[in-house]
């Protein structure tokens, strides 16, 4: 009897470490990464506004916001993102190349209404501790998981009427390639 529980607790604990496994793993293994969708709509280093309709590209969006997407690769060096967020609510999120986030800033963390953040590779961060900050407020310095990702900016609409005016902010958000110094080893 105490073999039979002893082989029905071990059954057990295999059992839920290989489907633990197996959550972990899926998206990792899925075809379409969040990253791959959106290649076709916005080439790497450029913010590109969704379109209202078409859940394809990156599906469960809330209809309440507009949203903006640039793909990022560091294999060139950092990348750094601006965008300017409006008082009612939006937010700029930076994720891996699989679409897990891994930071995020709102329009509460914004200067003068605007972000500014620079995303680095493990490589980079070296060089950026060297570079002085610009003039009027600190740099902020993000080191990315993955060497490509990508960023959504986030901007409420409180109503229909209010799109129009936050797709065109939306789209002159930037994201480019990141003035940095070369350090000589």
């Amino acid at each position: 009897m105490m073999r039979l529980v002893y082989a029905l607790a071990l059954g057990l604990t295999l059992g839920g470490l290989v489907h633990i496994a197996t959550l972990f793993a899926v998206p990792l293994m899925a075809p379409g990464s969040a990253y791959d969708r959106l290649a076709g709509v916005t080439p790497v280093g450029r913010f590109a506004v969704l379109p209202d309709t078409g859940a394809d590209t990156l599906p469960f969006r809330d209809p309440s916001f507009v949203m903006a997407a640039c793909r990022y690769d560091l294999a060139e060096g950092p990348v750094t993102i601006r965008a300017s967020l409006p008082s009612t609510y939006g937010s700029v999120t930076v994720h891996n190349r699989y679409g897990q986030p891994f930071y995020a800033l709102t329009d509460k963390a914004a200067t003068n209404g605007a972000v500014e953040v620079t995303v680095l590779s493990r490589d980079d961060v070296a060089a950026a501790e060297v570079e002085d900050a610009p003039e009027g407020r600190p740099a902020l310095r993000i080191v990315s998981p993955t060497p490509t990702g990508f960023v959504l900016v986030r901007l409420f609409a409180s109503g229909p009427s209010a799109r129009p005016a936050l797709r065109d902010l939306a789209g002159k958000a930037s994201c480019e390639r990141a003035a940095t110094r070369q350090i000589s080893p």
